[in-house]
């Protein structure tokens, strides 16, 4: 790879106190940590900063706006911000130093909302729809949102919610629209962040993306490509831990639900060998371990194992109008959660310096190999989703040190070599 690619440029990091702006260059930060996660609705930024001229980190107590730019190769990373805390903070001789944590005012104004009303009067309005105006109206965010039409039309009151938690507790019940994640219809959104926009995507639409990078695993070479990440090493974090799969009812379940509108009682029954050959998969020739058998049905010999779980629901469907899909909610809910535990299933992460332009919710292509002859490993290599960002700088190094967490809902399958 280039020595270059990578190289920590540092355009602006200015603060403004009481009206006056302070900025600092390379030789005020002693370390900067960025993070950005598939999970969460806002990015952070951590830095450390250290100031023997104007000692304004001393006059710091949080809500002072702060502005981050800073570039790598081609990539430019702008992020208008706020300090929400300060912490370590020091006096020493004539300097001062201290950490900074900072978040979107976005996420500022979240916190002080707290909403109580009903959404989608009359006959429901689309998932979509609302979560946009949710960011775009009632957020006024600058920043655009990139989304996923939902064929869920839902009409619900808030209990005094957030925003942002009125979108994640949206995320469960929504459908994609058919052509937007395939054939398929999965119940399952996910809303993140990262430097340009909002996301509010269906997990099969995600899934169902062309890989923006191949990741090469003990692979080396001097010239930079922008369609390789050549690494050391890939830690497995996670993988199918069956005893933890038992108690959560991954392979055999069921929910039992009760209606408080008119006291109807369901028993919404999961078989992972009925579900997963039709789920939207990031490696769609994959199939289950031999062991999955143990939880299907025997009709010869009348056996089956489970279901290993049985789960409890309260609802009160009488608060929600006949908007499309809310008859069948407790279904949605119980697919959703499914489609969740395997999004997640399987867990990677690995270090590289180098450009920046990977971000939350890419899909890359893994290459590993194994033994003397160096064949690729089928099984461990394959689609990933990236699912977490960690960058960071420090003076001891001039490029951005980036850590990448990437999750996959299906092992690695010879079809897709």
């Amino acid at each position: 790879m280039s020595s270059d690619a990578g190289k920590f440029i540092l355009n602006t990091c200015a603060i403004e106190v009481d009206g006056e702006k302070y900025t600092f260059d390379l030789n005020h930060i002693l370390d900067l940590h960025y993070i950005e996660d598939i999970t969460k609705s806002n990015i952070v930024v951590a830095v450390t900063l250290t100031d023997s001229q104007s000692s304004i980190i001393s006059d710091l107590y949080g809500m002072e706006p702060i502005l981050f730019s800073w570039s790598t190769g081609e990539v430019t990373v702008e992020l208008p911000m706020v300090v929400y805390d300060i912490q370590d903070r020091h006096v020493y001789g004539k300097s001062t130093k201290g950490t900074l944590y900072c978040i979107s005012s976005d996420a500022v104004n979240n916190a002080g909302m707290k909403i109580s009303r009903r959404f989608g009067s009359g006959g429901g309005e689309h998932i979509h729809t609302m979560v946009t105006k949710l960011i775009n109206e009632t957020l006024s965010s600058t920043k655009g949102i990139v989304f996923d039409k939902s064929q869920t039309k839902f009409s619900f009151i808030s209990p005094f919610w957030d925003p942002f938690t009125i979108i994640s507790w949206l995320c469960w019940r929504a459908i994609p629209e058919p052509g937007e994640g395939g054939d398929t219809t999965s119940a399952g959104f996910l809303f993140w962040e990262t430097p340009t926009h909002y996301h509010f995507k269906a997990m099969d639409t995600l899934v169902g993306q062309d890989s923006k990078k191949t990741i090469r695993v003990g692979f080396s070479s001097d010239e930079y490509d922008p369609d390789f990440i050549d690494i050391d090493n890939l830690t497995f974090l996670g993988s199918s831990d069956v005893f933890r799969g038992l108690n959560l009812g991954s392979f055999r379940s069921t929910n039992m639900t009760l209606d408080l509108k008119d006291f109807t009682y369901r028993e919404i029954p999961y078989d992972v060998n009925k579900y997963y050959d039709g789920m939207k998969k990031l490696n769609p020739g994959a199939k289950l371990p031999a062991f999955y058998d143990i939880f299907k049905d025997n009709v010869e010999e009348g056996t089956a194992l489970g279901p290993t779980r049985i789960m409890s629901k309260v609802i009160d469907t009488a608060m929600y109008t006949e908007g499309k899909y809310t008859q069948d909610l407790t279904q949605q809910l119980s697919q959703s959660m499914i489609r969740n535990q395997f999004f997640f299933n399987q867990s990677a992460s690995f270090t590289y310096k180098g450009e920046q332009d990977l971000q939350c919710g890419d899909v890359v292509e893994v290459e590993t190999y194994a033994g003397k002859e160096l064949t690729k490993d089928i099984i461990q290599s394959g689609r990933y989703i990236v699912g977490k960002i960690y960058r960071s700088y420090s003076t001891n190094s001039e490029k951005l040190l980036t850590r990448v967490t990437i999750y996959r809902d299906s092992q690695g399958a010879e079809e897709d070599e």
